[in-house]
């Protein structure tokens, strides 16, 4: 009976290579980014139950571990979304699809249209695991960093084209996104950050919205971040005095002249 339980789920097992090895082999093949198509994958989970799972699970990470090593970001991709079917309420899984489709798939694509294709995937794909892992403070800050970092024109040239289609195709603002999965994500357990990473991220967070509604000539706005940002380094000083990780008492009052800065613009416009 031993034996024929192993026999089965060998069996199991090479079907699914098989079918991995089937679809990765169409990404080779593509010249343009899709959105995603019918995975024939989706009933592997099904047949592998009970004890079986974890054996799989074992082996599509090992599996996973390697294609990033190898930088097979397209066959990591079918990889990743096995072990997501497989282990939904693992976080990790969901953080380490979204990195790859954002960074590491994003970055093999020159034009910008291609290279927010995958942003935008990726940025969905960590929001799905948020909704199947609504208690996770790590994956919250994940997802809120990402949409900080991804859209900093001091990284990636094409920051302003992905702020502006994330407008257009979700109506979502980034920094506003940052800012509530960041929150989210104080509100929960973390195991990877403590609460200080956080609150300093929500500051920069602040100051470079300010910053970025500035360029965008929304001087209002600009202002209403230059203050939040303001209130929230001074509470974040006051709270952990022992962070020398930045000069807080300078940018403070560098905020606070671009404060002062833009009430003058402000006036300015109504005289």
């Amino acid at each position: 009976m031993g034996h024929q339980k192993r026999n089965v789920f060998l069996l199991l097992l090479l079907c699914g290579i098989f079918l991995v090895n089937v679809w990765t082999a169409s990404f080779r093949n593509t010249s343009g980014v899709s959105r995603p198509r019918y995975d024939p994958t989706e009933s592997i989970p099904l047949l592998l139950m009970g004890g079986f799972r974890g054996i799989a699970v074992d082996f599509l990470w090992a599996r996973a571990i390697a294609r990033h090593e190898e930088k097979k970001y397209y066959e990591l991709l079918t990889v990743n979304n096995l072990i997501a079917k497989l282990q939904p309420n693992f976080p990790a899984v969901w953080v380490f699809q979204a990195w790859n489709m954002a960074y590491n798939i994003a970055s093999e694509w020159d034009a910008p249209q291609s290279k927010w294709k995958w942003i935008y995937l990726g940025l969905n794909f960590a929001k799905k695991g948020a909704v199947k892992n609504p208690d996770n403070g790590d994956l919250f800050f994940e997802l809120g960093y990402m949409y900080f970092h991804l859209f900093d024109q001091r990284f990636f040239k094409y920051a302003p084209y992905y702020r502006e289609q994330l407008k257009k195709e979700a109506g979502e603002d980034n920094y506003e996104e940052a800012l509530y999965w960041l929150r989210q994500s104080l509100l929960h357990t973390q195991k990877l950050r403590n609460v200080l990473a956080v609150e300093r991220t929500i500051c920069h967070v602040l100051w470079h919205a300010a910053l970025c509604a500035e360029r965008e000539e929304n001087l209002d706005m600009a202002l209403q971040y230059c203050e939040s940002a303001m209130q929230e380094w001074k509470k974040y000083h006051t709270n952990h005095p022992e962070d020398a990780s930045t000069n807080i008492p300078e940018l403070i009052h560098m905020i606070e002249k671009k404060k002062d800065f833009l009430q003058s613009m402000s006036k300015k416009d109504t005289w």
